[in-house]
């Protein structure tokens, strides 16, 4: 049984507009994870349902215009009231507005690197345009670095079941989609731990001096 597999098939009834769709509907509706679905697309490629630049591109399109949609739907709040909703929602979560203020301060000086960051992360990447939105700061560099990291978060995927479908017989996209949440679950625990890992260096370090 292929679940994933089966849905592609209904895909791909209404080509690369059905693939645009899909790339616009999982910023509203994450019924499934993207890199399933993703994968899927790849699979779906080498056999010859599309072709594989124009799966990248449709896809890529609609998940950067989804991603801009949610943006200006929450910047059209005005910026007075999502700093107002901000400290509210920090007062909270025990943390005082001057804390709240240095945080929008710091992701201000590293706005376009985190934009492009929390698009390669599961989950994290379709909330960023909803909390960005509420900061104060330039829209069109924060959609430019969001639009790269959702291309990279697209290419890596559909390429990697382009490759999985001529490198596996008779793959199973369902299967894939499950190991591929392994080793991005597998690769997000790594990152976690080093970062933890970093302060005590950095104390260790110090305290040789």
């Amino acid at each position: 049984m292929d679940p994933l597999a089966n849905l592609m098939a209904c895909i791909t009834v209404y080509g690369s507009l059905g693939l645009f769709a899909f790339g616009l509907a999982e910023r509203f509706v994450p019924i499934m994870p993207s890199y399933g679905m993703l994968l899927a697309i790849g699979i779906s490629s080498a056999e010859g349902a599309w072709a594989l630049p124009t799966a990248f591109a449709a896809t890529t399109l609609g998940s950067a215009l989804g991603c801009a949609a949610c943006f200006y739907a929450v910047r059209g709040v005005g910026e007075e009231r999502s700093l107002r909703f901000l400290e509210r929602a920090g007062g909270y979560l025990g943390m005082p507005g001057d804390r709240v203020e240095r945080r929008i301060a710091a992701y201000r000086r590293n706005r376009t690197a985190l934009a492009f960051s929390f698009q390669l992360l599961p989950t994290v990447r379709l909330f960023a345009p909803t909390f960005a939105g509420l900061l104060p700061g330039r829209s069109l560099g924060f959609l430019l670095a969001s639009s790269a990291g959702i291309a990279v978060w697209n290419g890596l995927f559909i390429g990697a079941g382009f490759l999985a479908s001529h490198s596996v017989r008779d793959a199973n996209t369902t299967v894939l989609a499950l190991v591929a949440l392994g080793c991005l679950l597998a690769a997000q625990a790594t990152m976690f731990l080093n970062a933890r890992r970093l302060p005590g260096r950095r104390r260790t370090g110090g305290a040789s001096w």
